[in-house]
């Protein structure tokens, strides 16, 4: 009985201090553009809200997506997206699992005060030989996987869009402010392990670039972006005896950025780059319900960014405007040990410094205990203690690569959160369900000041962040119910997030942009024969906050615009229904074909990416007074998609 319900334990997707998705169940969620997206998956978990169409990346109870880590097989990614979140920027072909972990966390994390999400790639060894290829009407991949000896193996893949042939041609006849739309995207995977003994070492290469041309405010703005994703490492692992194994790992990651400007004929560029070098090791003793870890972590962090002119020689290296290198050491202890039967604790303590900073030495404390009322039912509560000593600025409401990424210096403070949680598990047979409360008190939060001008004009851009203080609570309400032939899951979260800084609002409390109340989810996967499935997912947003205009005035040759309450207006309400049904066309022993279709947005919902304040310009040539007009930003429209798969032996 013991060895059955640690079985079923390991299919939760709802874990005390973690959340799992499978490969499998990222698949059974419609694909945006027909492939499968597991950050879009992990949205529809419990505690996860939606930050709009143009938001690809983790809003995870009322906190935005660079207050979480992302992580490909243990080395961090900075920047988890691609434009628009129309392409996922890990492939689900390469994938075994994703883990998001909160509260009590894993040691080799650190540095961020949400959570860390995890994506590992499949490491499984089976002696096979297999060619797999998709296409679609805006992709294209392929790849190889190779296994031998059950020691063994190496996996390519690669992928490359071409939606400046189809996609964006047929979407700029819309009317939906696309016209000046181009983009498109390759990424390649690369995995390798191979088993000496008691040994074992893996190394990954993840190389992702992104290109894109639009016109923003009614095509007097032409923009060209530019980025891209490094992340590679290595795994050594190894069995010093029974239940004791010793893990270390090294890791690199860069992320460059080029966005150029061409705003009524000046023009200008921003580079960014920053560059992450980590090292840790673990020794981790593992026995059935107790276990211990402990190690240390190493990260050094290179930031930079260079404003380019117009006419200036690209061999005069531009204007600097930040440059900066961060030293992190931490040494962590893990722990996970039952009290009794019904009683089990898990916690950690983690002693940190951080270089540059004006208090060096930080503790951070974590504490979980949960409840067995027996096999499937039980309670938990958890203390934690998180710091975030590099800055994700945003100069957007949406995803853009133009935000700031800054360190924590003796003038800028290091992020620090507090949270209490608690809440209940149900894992029955073919159902799950929990309830989670949570508070959160933040501190030291950093928020750009609003004036785009100075920040311009200023080689320091640290001068237009602000320091404040948040709060975010709400509940959590989860269901999954697996069957057969159906997999359904419902998630409700209630979520409120609130901001105090002193420049900002006069000082007084304010809606965060990402404060929004209620967020429904709802995914079903229904198999109608063994051939032929199909799958819908609906979700549900409180729209978000924004700034308003309140009125427009002309002085001297400028339109200037006078605005409400910070964040005191709110965005309509999100909502989304997509829908898609696979084939599988053909299965034998050495080829596997399917056929898949889906629809995003089936009742092509209008759901603006933002607003913005314009004026009637005829009006004001005819009356010399101004009426103002509010305009939607681009939506994304119903869009069909048809993918191909084949798989051979």
């Amino acid at each position: 009985m013991d060895t059955v319900t640690v079985s079923r334990q390991k299919q939760l997707i709802n874990g005390v201090n973690t959340l799992t998705l499978s490969a499998k169940q990222i698949e059974l969620v419609p694909k945006v553009m027909g492939i499968a997206d597991p950050l879009k998956s992990i949205r529809f978990l419990p505690g996860f809200g939606n930050g709009g169409d143009a938001n690809s990346g983790v809003q995870y109870r009322g906190l935005p997506s660079g207050s979480n880590g992302y992580f490909y097989n243990g080395v961090l990614v900075h920047n988890p997206s691609h434009l628009f979140g129309l392409f996922p920027l890990f492939n689900n072909n390469v994938v075994e699992h994703l883990k998001m972990y909160t509260g009590v966390v894993p040691g080799k994390y650190f540095g961020k005060l949400s959570g860390y999400i995890d994506i590992n790639s499949n490491w499984q060894v089976r002696d096979t030989t297999l060619i797999k290829a998709e296409a679609s009407l805006a992709h294209l991949g392929v790849g190889a996987r190779i296994e031998r000896d059950s020691i063994q193996m190496m996996e390519i893949f690669w992928r490359n869009t071409f939606m400046n042939k189809t996609l964006w041609p047929v979407l700029r006849k819309t009317g939906k402010d696309l016209e000046g739309m181009n983009y498109d995207l390759f990424d390649f995977n690369m995995n390798a392990k191979r088993v000496f003994n008691k040994n074992e070492i893996k190394a990954f290469l993840y190389l992702g670039r992104d290109k894109a041309m639009f016109d923003l405010y009614e095509q007097r703005a032409k923009n060209s972006m530019d980025w891209g994703n490094l992340v590679m490492g290595i795994t050594h692992t190894v069995d010093l005896r029974q239940n004791l194994q010793w893990e270390n790992n090294i890791g690199y990651s860069r992320y460059n950025t080029r966005v150029a400007f061409d705003l009524y004929g000046e023009e200008f560029a921003l580079f960014n780059h920053q560059r992450t070098l980590s090292i840790n090791s673990t020794l981790a003793y593992r026995k059935s319900r107790r276990s211990v870890e402990t190690g240390f972590l190493y990260m050094m962090d290179d930031l930079g960014t260079t404003l380019q002119n117009e006419g200036q020689p690209v061999q005069s290296g531009g204007n600097v405007r930040y440059k900066s290198n961060q030293h992190l050491f931490k040494y962590f202890l893990n722990a996970r040990s039952p009290l009794s039967e019904k009683i089990q604790l898990e916690g950690s303590l983690n002693l940190s410094t951080v270089s540059s900073v004006e208090r060096p030495f930080f503790i951070n404390p974590a504490l979980s205990v949960s409840y067995l009322m027996d096999a499937r039912n039980s309670f938990f509560c958890s203390f934690s203690m998180a710091y975030q000593p590099i800055h994700q600025v945003g100069l957007t409401n949406i995803n853009l690569p133009v935000d700031y990424v800054i360190h924590a210096n003796r003038n800028l403070s290091v992020s620090k959160i507090r949270e209490a949680s608690g809440g209940y598990r149900h894992a029955g047979a073919r159902i799950e369900y929990s309830i989670d409360v949570y508070y959160r008190w933040l501190s030291d939060l950093k928020e750009f000041n609003g004036n785009i001008i100075s920040l311009n004009e200023s080689n320091d851009i640290a001068s237009g962040i602000e320091n404040g203080d948040g709060v975010t609570y709400g509940a959590d309400f989860f269901v999954r119910l697996i069957t057969t032939r159906n997999y359904f899951t419902v998630n409700y979260s209630y979520s409120r997030s609130f901001r105090k800084f002193d420049a900002i609002n006069n000082g007084q409390w304010y809606k965060y942009i990402y404060d929004r109340p209620h967020n429904l989810s709802i995914v079903n996967s229904y198999k109608l024969t063994p051939k032929i499935s199909f799958s819908v997912s609906f979700m549900y947003n409180s729209g978000s906050a924004y700034t308003p205009t309140v009125g427009m005035y002309y002085f001297g040759n400028s339109v200037l615009a006078e605005y409400g309450a910070k964040n005191s207006a709110r965005m309509d309400a999100y909502h989304r229904l997509d829908a898609g049904v696979n084939w599988l066309l053909k299965k034998t022993s050495k080829c596997r074909q399917t056929l898949g279709l889906s629809i995003i947005n089936v009742y092509d919902r209008s759901n603006p990416i933002y607003i913005y304040q314009s004026y009637d310009r005829n009006y004001f040539q005819n009356n010399n007074a101004f009426k103002m007009i509010q305009k939607d930003g681009a939506s994304l429209p119903l869009i069909p998609a048809l993918t191909y798969s084949l798989e051979l032996l």
